[in-house]
């Protein structure tokens, strides 16, 4: 369970947000819950590295621990508390980039290996495993753990947090599945001791599915039934499988422990880890230790070590365990009525239905910017003032005027507003914001802005903010027959600042500010503020 978000738990929500609060209970028997007997706390993690735990072995000398899959440095370790819970020794560290989703603790039958299960492959993944691996390394941590490679038969993925390790020295893979039947895998040849580079197969063989229950835990019924963590009693007579709610003991014999798992009759001993994953027998095979991954608990609540006396009875022991209290239909919601199945396929739906309505929100956007702007309505009605170009269209003259000048550039009689030149020939006016004069074209006013003849014809006005022509101009024009914002016939002061020249347009060296230009000046090049 990589980061401590389990499938299962993410499953939950997705359904709790659409079924409201009947979601939460989900398949959970209508019966009262059983309460765990309180468990004896043994000692309180206080380590912050060791906050989302989900392997746990007890020795005689105190406890081996790992996290949940973690992409931080410091915690993707093999840890060594003493009786207390406090750090031993120095974690031992794996060898390469490490492993990417460690989840359960074993110990072999000679009782020197420590056997790791990096099989955590959570469903709602985007890219799920092609291959697992197990990593063994001495139980005392003298040595860094050893990788060797699994591949599931077709190389279809499974999500396993439980680990045991028969007597012939090859591990068992315990799945994870929120259809209450999980299956059993193991390798089909031995490991070797250098490690196995290339991953080896494994094969099915056989399926555990647990008793109901009806134990308080915070997943309600999926809880009582996926199994996150497992172990083998020291003498090898007994295995233990844990869930969110409870621990199922049986009884091995001849070190079947496959065939215990899928016959025998299990005793139940209900258990009260706030989110448990781990579970180990003590060193003396006569209690469970368990502790539960802090990773979606408060970070206030406590990491606790608890002890548990096992169980001499099985479910049947248990108050109402197992027993649906069957309602009137009326007061039945109709997600009560769902089963595992049912639940997993609205999940998917419901997802698929997400992704659709996702895809049509882009899909949407993108068409919307594709689209071009509808075309801008006129925002001044200037039909009445200006006859032969009302409003600001590119061309508004009737058929039978004369020309006149257009709009951002309109080459009519009269001068073009944001830089229009005349038709070579005729009167033209000046242009607003640079208009010019066509060569040897006659003019009676200057440009607005920077208009100026470009050759020829005398032009009875210069221009304003620098019309550079011999009819002077504001701001920087030539003296002779003054502009606006500019001197009559004369120059102004200088500044210090103010490099005119008889061919400046006014603010600038040698050139308009604002527009087309004429004479002299160069061309604007945005080079100026």
């Amino acid at each position: 369970m990589r980061h401590a978000v389990s499938s299962v738990t993410i499953a939950l929500s997705l359904v709790g947000a659409v079924v409201a609060p009947a979601g939460v209970a989900l398949a959970a028997p209508a019966a009262a819950p059983v309460l765990a007997v309180a468990p004896k706390k043994k000692c309180t993690i206080e380590d912050e590295r060791l906050r989302e735990l989900s392997g746990l072995v007890a020795t005689s000398t105190g406890y081996v621990v790992i996290n949940d899959g973690t992409d931080i440095a410091s915690r993707k370790r093999v840890f060594f508390l003493d009786t207390k819970c406090a750090i031993a020794k120095t974690p031992v560290n794996y060898s390469g980039s490490g492993p990417y989703d460690t989840e359960d603790l074993a110990v072999g039958p000679d009782k020197k290996t420590l056997w790791i299960a990096d099989t955590g492959d959570n469903v709602e993944a985007k890219t799920r495993r092609e291959r697992v691996a197990i990593w063994t390394m001495p139980l005392t941590g003298s040595k860094q753990p050893v990788l060797h490679r699994l591949t599931y038969p077709g190389k279809e993925p499974h999500d396993a947090e439980a680990l045991l390790v028969g007597d012939d020295n090859l591990p068992l893979v315990i799945t994870k599945d929120l259809s209450g039947k999980s299956e059993i895998f193991t390798p089909t040849a031995k490991f070797k001791s250098s490690g196995d580079p290339e991953a080896i197969p494994m094969k099915k063989v056989g399926e555990v599915t647990l008793p109901k229950t009806n134990t308080e835990n915070k997943l309600g019924g999926p809880g009582r039934l996926l199994v996150t963590g497992a172990a083998r009693s020291p003498d090898g007579s007994k295995v233990v499988l844990r869930t969110y709610g409870d621990a199922f003991e049986f009884d091995v014999t001849g070190g079947n422990i496959v065939g215990a798992l899928t016959t025998g009759k299990p005793r139940v001993t209900p258990l009260a880890d706030p989110f448990g994953e781990a579970i180990s027998y003590t060193a003396d095979g006569r209690s469970f230790v368990t502790v539960s991954d802090g990773g979606l608990l408060d970070a206030t609540d406590p990491i606790d070590i608890l002890s548990y006396p096992p169980a001499t009875t099985g479910v049947e022991a248990l108050p109402n365990a197992g027993k649906d209290v069957t309602k009137p239909a009326a007061e039945k919601s109709w997600i009560e009525g769902l089963t595992l199945d049912e639940i997993t396929y609205l999940i998917a739906a419901l997802g698929v239905l997400g992704a659709l309505m996702v895809g049509a929100g882009i899909f949407g956007i993108l068409k919307a910017r594709r689209k071009p702007a509808p075309p801008a309505e006129p925002t001044d009605d200037r039909g009445d003032e200006f006859p032969g170009n009302p409003g600001y269209p590119p061309s508004g003259n009737p058929p039978d005027a004369p020309p006149r000048g257009g709009v951002y550039g309109g080459g009519g009689g009269q001068g073009g507003v944001y830089g229009g030149a005349p038709a070579n020939g005729g009167r033209p006016a000046g242009g607003v914001y640079g208009g010019g004069r066509p060569q040897g074209g006659g003019g009676r006013g200057g440009a607005v802005y920077g208009g100026g003849p470009q050759g020829g014809g005398r032009p009875q006005g210069g221009g304003v903010y620098g019309g550079g022509s011999p009819g002077g101009g504001g701001y920087g024009g030539r003296p002779g027959g003054g502009g606006g914002y500019g001197p009559g016939r004369g120059e102004p002061p200088r500044r210090e600042h103010d490099r005119r020249d008889p061919r400046d347009g006014g603010y600038g060296d040698r050139g308009q500010q604002y527009g087309q230009f004429s004479g002299g000046g160069r061309e604007y090049r945005g080079d100026r503020y």
